[in-house]
């Protein structure tokens, strides 16, 4: 460890190599070191995050996302908020510009196929899934979204570790680091994104909602009252990815939901739900399922009042799914 200043230099001096896979093997090194050796980094690191910054947005996203990981590993690090604040406003439109679906992820997630209700399962389609309790995390584990939540923000067809995961997962890390200092860049970039005309954007805009949902909650409260009709009339959207990424985001801020008054959110959530089981498009009645079985975690006997219209629905969801 005694030459990690003249291997920093060198990596440096392949920082803007030609070949993608030297750039993302850069990346790969200082990633590696940070985790080790934080401390040795030290001196290098504005020069670090100012390369990591321009590689995150790196024409191939093979480079993009080992550079999109170094936010995440140096989120666990004590030097993180001494480090990185000055940086927060260039780097979190960023990372929100990572959570956009590309092309190539819309191709294959079918995402022009927005009605295949009549369309059979296959074995994949069907195979055993569980809920699991309070997910509350986007952090990577095994290269997945813990909890499965994976699952409920990209298709299986995009299981593997992507940009948009990464990016979302970097984004909530740091939303538990730096609270609700990250709210003033943060909410001038959601005004743009909720209300933008293309739905790819809006769709990002309500994944941010999500992301943050545990680390700025506090200062995400005042604005819920606003978001939580916004958010509940997406679930009509016309885009089935929008429709299945809100019933995610609303997922996250069930606890919120379930202590108002029910006359104000939880009984309009719980029906759109229920609609949104029933939907014409595979993917947003799993969403909707996973959704529900947060808000029935949250609700508990405060559901008991709505059973009959619940178990309607669920019957005959049974009957309606291929």
């Amino acid at each position: 460890m005694v030459h990690i200043t003249s291997f920093v230099e060198s990596l440096f001096a392949l920082a803007a190599d030609e070949d993608p896979e030297v750039r993302k093997n850069v990346c790969r090194a200082l990633v590696m070191l940070l985790e080790v050796r934080s401390d040795q980094l030290l001196p290098h690191m504005n020069n670090i995050i100012e390369y990591m910054l321009i590689r995150t947005q790196d024409s191939d996203e093979n480079v993009a996302l080992e550079a999109c990981e170094f936010w995440l590993t140096l989120a666990e690090q004590s030097i993180c908020k001494e480090c990185l604040t000055p940086y927060l406003s260039r780097l979190v439109p960023i990372l929100v510009n990572g959570m956009k679906y590309s092309e190539i992820d819309i191709i294959l997630l079918k995402g022009d196929v927005e009605e295949d209700e009549s369309v059979p399962d296959s074995e994949q389609d069907i195979k055993p899934r569980f809920h699991k309790s309070k997910t509350h995390s986007l952090k990577r584990e095994d290269s997945e979204l813990s909890d499965d939540e994976d699952d409920d923000i990209d298709d299986d067809s995009l299981s593997d570790w992507n940009l948009r995961k990464c990016s979302a997962a970097a984004l909530d890390v740091l939303a538990n680091v730096f609270r609700d200092e990250l709210l003033p860049v943060l909410l001038t970039i959601l005004k743009e994104t909720l209300f933008h005309g293309d739905w790819e954007v809006r769709e990002s805009g309500i994944l941010v909602l999500g992301a943050i949902a545990e680390g700025c909650v506090n200062g995400m409260t005042p604005h819920l009252p606003e978001l939580l009709p916004f958010l509940i009339n997406c679930l009509s959207e016309k885009k089935a990815l929008v429709r299945s990424i809100t019933c995610w985001t609303l997922s996250r801020y069930a606890h919120w939901v379930v202590n108002q008054p029910h006359e104000l959110y939880f009984q309009r959530l719980m029906s759109e739900l229920l609609k949104r089981i029933l939907d014409s498009n595979k993917r947003v009645q799993e969403a909707a399922c996973s959704a529900f079985a947060t808000l029935e975690e949250e609700a508990c006997t405060e559901l008991v009042p709505y059973l009959g219209y619940i178990l309607q629905t669920l019957v005959f969801a049974f009957g309606k799914y291929q």
